[in-house]
């Protein structure tokens, strides 16, 4: 603990006209709006074009307590923020972390070191990601999800309000010692899923490209691609219709060219009729 509070006390900070602290070692792009009480640290470079709202902390380093299982890397590394982000007000963003371009990152939003975000993904509002989360390009994430550590969420993914994510089904007895600890591993989710609100992903669990999981669901095991399941446990019901699949496919296509249409075309099946 002596050699941390070294490390932070030696910061030099600079403060802007607006009331960041930006320390030495750390950049910011042309054109790029920094908010009040805004904390960059060693290392971070962020883009041109860029807002990060009041209170933000960027690059900050992790701390151990001497009681957590997993081993910390303390020190400074290199957090890049893509050009024209946005990063919300008071989120937190630890070192050795990446963010692509256009990415929007909510308020009160966490992520831990070794996070790496695609290029227009978004990340909602209370939302956390812990340590080695990798998230894919226009992944949509919404408000207060929960992503384990080591986690996959390739492109296009939907996650809806309060997902959560678990790596560890034994944590009973291996957080006293009294058994081997034998993760799972995390989840991982295929491009073009989509995951409803509440729904509950148990480790190792691999959600195929283009399943849906509904809202409240408790993932026990895989989801095959372009299938969908429900319930507690969650089991199959149906395949996704191919007129779903047909017009989610050429919609991406249409996104990834860099259209944006304001409407979508009418799906001529009931979502909640066929649920």
């Amino acid at each position: 603990m002596e050699a941390l509070t070294r490390l932070l006390t030696r910061i030099q900070f600079d403060r802007t006209p607006g009331g960041a602290a930006v320390a030495e070692g750390a950049s910011v792009g042309l054109d790029t709006f920094l908010g009040n009480g805004v904390t960059l640290y060693p290392g971070v470079r962020v883009g041109e074009q860029c807002v990060v709202l009041d209170g933000a902390s960027i690059g900050r380093i992790p701390i151990s307590n001497g009681t957590t299982t997993r081993p910390i890397q303390g020190g400074f590394q290199d957090v890049t923020i893509g050009a024209r982000s946005i990063v919300g007000a008071n989120a937190v963003i630890y070192t050795g972390t990446s963010f692509g371009e256009r990415v929007l990152i909510g308020d009160l939003a966490s992520f831990r070191e070794g996070c790496r975000v695609a290029d227009r993904a978004i990340v909602g509002r209370g939302s956390m990601a812990l340590y080695n989360c990798s998230i894919g390009a226009f992944a949509r994430i919404q408000d207060q999800v929960h992503l384990v550590g080591d986690m996959i969420v390739e492109e296009h993914v939907f996650l809806g309000m309060g997902v959560v994510t678990t790596n560890d089904n034994d944590v009973y007895l291996t957080r006293f010692g009294l058994a081997a600890r034998e993760q799972r591993g995390a989840p991982v989710l295929r491009r073009f899923s989509a995951v409803g609100a509440g729904a509950t992903i148990l480790p190792g669990v691999e959600i195929g490209e283009g399943a849906l999981v509904g809202a409240g669901a408790v993932v026990t095991r895989d989801v095959a691609p372009w299938t969908i399941v429900m319930g507690v446990p969650a089991r199959v019901r149906e395949p996704v219709p191919e007129e779903w699949r047909r017009l989610i496919l050429e919609r991406i296509l249409e996104v990834e060219r860099g259209g944006q249409p304001a409407e979508a075309p009418p799906v001529q099946v009931d979502l909640l009729a066929r649920l």
